[in-house]
């Protein structure tokens, strides 16, 4: 009896044993399907304020694929937005000036087209100019990223004046060579011109990345906000002497000056959730950097200061923002005094909208 009686109580202590597991196992499974739950809610809050559009307009540039401030010598008018917009289709430069002060019910755009197909392009047939970039220097002058080429090509305010042309050369970093070579379609999609002839380039995807090219023997600056151009610096390595500028679009075009490869980051885990590709990289009025994600439709603002010893890049403190559902193939960004983004869209169609201003997002704090 006194046997059964300790058989029986072993069985019972047994089964509470197994009891006490699955009620582990459980808990466990609660905190972390709860973490889980906690991290996809800690995305979706940086996304809790979706952008509106406010303002919308029809720029007559087929597949717009970049957009940049236009810094010349025309005095604006107070509430006015100058920009460049360039298209992967065609060797058109648009320069367009808003006035925001009225709206989009308001006087429509001035837009001046400039056609670069004869001055750029080695063909006689009308080809695409593969431009997935523009970018301006503090002097006004306008440099287009040819993406297949990987080749800048540099105009003066007038577009008259061939101010420079540059290749990137990524032979200098093996894997980088490799993924250039397999994937041309998926090289530079936006570039930021900094000081000592140093650029910024952003590549789409495969993986997304931030490439610093410079001068062959440079080193890699990163960058923070004394990187970046001001207002009245010339890019290092363009024409400054005015004798030995194209006065006239038939006149020779300056021979290429190489940019090697000096360093890459690429992105972190966490901005990669946010953001799957990289459309388009500026510099905003706060100047910080920004990065516009097309297949994920975000617009994140980058860490402040990108150091050459590390290895990734991130998102400053979850800044990013979810761009209004109506906005598809976003390509170009530019921010706007007010810190008000200004999107292009990736259309073939000329006539419909593809330029929107969008509500205002937050600054970066000092």
């Amino acid at each position: 009896m006194s046997m059964k009686f300790t058989t029986i109580t072993l069985q019972y202590n047994m089964c509470r044993l197994g009891l006490l597991a699955w009620v582990c196992v459980f808990v466990i499974l609660i905190n972390f399907g709860n973490l889980a739950t906690a991290g996809s809610r800690d995305i979706s809050e940086n996304l809790r304020n979706s952008l509106t559009i406010t303002e919308r307009y029809t720029i007559p540039i087929a597949e717009l694929s970049g957009l940049t401030m236009a810094i010349n010598s025309a005095k604006k008018t107070r509430g006015e937005i100058s920009l460049y917009a360039v298209g992967d289709a065609s060797y058109e430069v648009a320069h367009i000036r808003i006035n925001t002060s009225l709206g989009d019910a308001g006087v429509q755009p001035i837009i001046h087209l400039y056609d670069l197909q004869n001055v750029i392009s080695n063909q006689h047939i009308k080809d695409a100019s593969q431009w997935e970039a523009v970018a301006t220097d503090g002097n006004g002058t306008a440099c287009m990223l040819n993406e297949t080429s990987s080749e800048l090509s540099c105009f003066d305010h007038s577009f008259q004046n061939n101010r420079g042309n540059f290749t990137l050369d990524v032979s200098s970093i093996r894997n980088l060579n490799l993924t250039w070579e397999e994937q041309p379609n998926s090289r530079g999609e936006g570039m930021i011109l900094m000081k000592k002839g140093h650029v910024l380039i952003l590549k789409e995807k495969k993986p997304s990345m931030l490439i610093e090219f410079g001068p062959e023997g440079a080193l890699p600056m990163g960058y923070d906000m004394t990187t970046f151009l001001n207002v009245g610096d010339t890019f290092t390595g363009l024409n400054v002497d005015k004798s030995k500028l194209s006065d006239r679009l038939n006149q020779p075009i300056p021979s290429p000056t190489r940019l090697v490869a000096l360093k890459t980051w690429q992105f972190s885990k966490h901005l990669s959730k946010l953001a799957k590709d990289a459309s388009e990289i500026i510099v905003g009025p706060d100047k910080r950097v920004y990065l516009l994600s097309q297949e994920s439709s975000t617009l994140c603002r980058l860490e402040k200061t990108l150091k050459p010893n590390e290895d990734k890049v991130t998102i400053d403190h979850d800044a990013c923002w979810k761009l209004p559902a109506e906005i598809d193939k976003a390509e170009g960004m530019v921010i706007d005094e007010l810190m008000n983004p200004w999107i292009g869209i990736d259309i073939k169609d000329t006539s419909k909208q593809n330029l929107f201003r969008l509500s205002p997002i937050s600054a970066a704090l000092e």
